[in-house]
């Protein structure tokens, strides 16, 4: 048997070629399904609501500033704040800050919501804190937030034409520093008498420089001032332990013994004398006292410490007080008017604490405090008395005080710094 060419039956062939063609359209048609994928949405659920947030609240920021008799308690009822309320809100503000300090010339802050008016907020800065009271759901909250500041170095110079105070304050000096001052060379220098026109000043201060723009006068750092007959400085020297001491160009601590005079009086009208004429007596007798001429009322202090030991009413002298010190001294005040009140023999005294008023009691002419001052039983030129001092400074206290007194000097004179500077090329 002859074996032939194998043939193709027609009908398989027509199936063949259906088959290829729904393959290429199932092919084609995946494709296009894997490239339209990404643009297609798939059929979603229906979305939950999105929570609605309240728009931001708007406030406005009033300020304040105290007037002679306004309060805390004032300002916040005229804004509208209930008292039971504004009583509260001070109630929180107490424990941080003493509101005793809050004065006329401050400055108040209040914020306000803009659209109901209520009271948000109070801000207030009291020395160097800044105060602030929150409204919240439970009540009024209060934080005091300390203010940054630097502290700065500045000299201050003038020249007295009629008063120290005036001619400072024109300077640049602030009445606490001018005070301040006062004190330091309470025991030199006498302000009402030892200055004259002409008499020059220089000064170094602190200042305080807040973040929020606010300046403050600080201490007095040193000081140089020219009286008629003398110069007298003064530099302020912390303590490593406590507190800072105001110490001359010496070492020697300013505060001394005793106050230079024992008040404000307008001259001496009779200075001490072994000779002088007695317009009571009528005959030259000496005069072992200074008077100090004053108008009728004017305080008299204690030059220092001591103990009364002798008040009330002692022949020419009319009413008197004797104070015993220290180092068996003795001061002696006469002619009062009156008595402080409450003074008694035996009482303690410091230096400045009042004892009686000018009067014009006894053998006087006129209005005058009579001061003796003994040692024993021997009266002294108290004005002629150069006064013990209360410390002196040694060893490496001396070291460092001489660096800074050094450094002072040379702010306080600086055309000396820079003539030496010319000088050295």
């Amino acid at each position: 048997m002859r074996i032939g060419r194998l043939t193709t039956h027609p009908n398989i062939k027509i199936m063949l070629c259906n088959a290829a063609r729904r393959l290429a359209v199932v092919v084609s048609l995946a494709a296009v399904a894997l490239i339209s994928a990404p643009f297609v949405s798939p059929p979603q659920r229906e979305s939950e609501p999105l929570p609605r947030t309240e728009p931001p609240k708007t406030q406005s920021r009033i300020g304040v500033t105290l007037r002679s008799g306004d309060t805390l308690l004032g300002v916040l009822k005229r804004f509208g704040v209930e008292t039971p309320s504004a009583h509260a809100l001070l109630e929180k503000v107490r424990p941080l800050i003493n509101v005793r300090k809050i004065q006329p010339g401050n400055d108040v802050h209040v914020v306000l919501d803009s659209k109901n008016k209520t009271v948000e907020a109070m801000e207030l800065v009291v020395d160097d804190n800044l105060v602030r009271v929150k409204a919240t759901d439970t009540g009024w909250f209060a934080e005091r937030q300390e203010i940054p500041f630097v502290t700065k170095s500045r000299l201050v110079r003038g020249t007295i034409n009629g008063s120290l105070y005036g001619a400072g304050i024109a300077a640049g000096l602030s009445p606490q520093q001018i005070l301040e001052l006062a004190q330091i060379f309470e025991s030199d220098i006498d302000f009402f008498s030892d200055f004259h026109s002409g008499n020059h000043f220089s000064v170094i201060v602190e200042e305080r420089r807040y973040i929020d723009g606010r300046r403050a006068a600080g201490r007095v750092l040193a000081a140089e001032l020219d009286t008629e007959n003398d110069t007298f400085d003064a530099f302020y020297f912390p303590g490593q332990l406590d507190g800072g001491e105001y110490y001359n160009s010496n070492g020697e601590a300013m505060h001394r013994s005793f106050l230079r005079a024992p008040l404000s009086y307008a001259r001496v009208s009779s200075p001490f004398s072994t000779n002088r004429w007695d317009p009571i007596l009528r005959t030259v007798q000496p005069h072992l006292a200074i008077d100090y001429a004053a108008p009728a009322g004017t305080p008299v202090v204690a030059i220092g410490a001591g103990r009364v030991e002798f008040i009330g009413w002692q022949n020419g002298y009319g009413n008197v007080v004797d104070i015993r010190h220290s180092g068996n001294y003795t001061s002696r005040y006469a002619h009062f008017s009156r008595f402080a009140a409450n003074l008694r023999i035996g009482q303690s005294v410091n230096a400045g604490d009042i004892i009686g008023y000018v009067g014009q009691t006894g053998h006087a002419t006129g209005p005058h405090l009579h001061f003796e001052f003994l040692h024993g039983t021997t009266k002294i030129n108290f004005l002629a008395l150069r006064l013990p001092t209360i410390q002196q400074l040694t060893g490496d206290d001396l070291r460092r005080f001489t660096r800074l007194r050094d450094q002072q000097l040379a702010m306080l004179h600086p055309s000396s710094v820079a003539q030496s500077a010319q000088k050295s090329f």
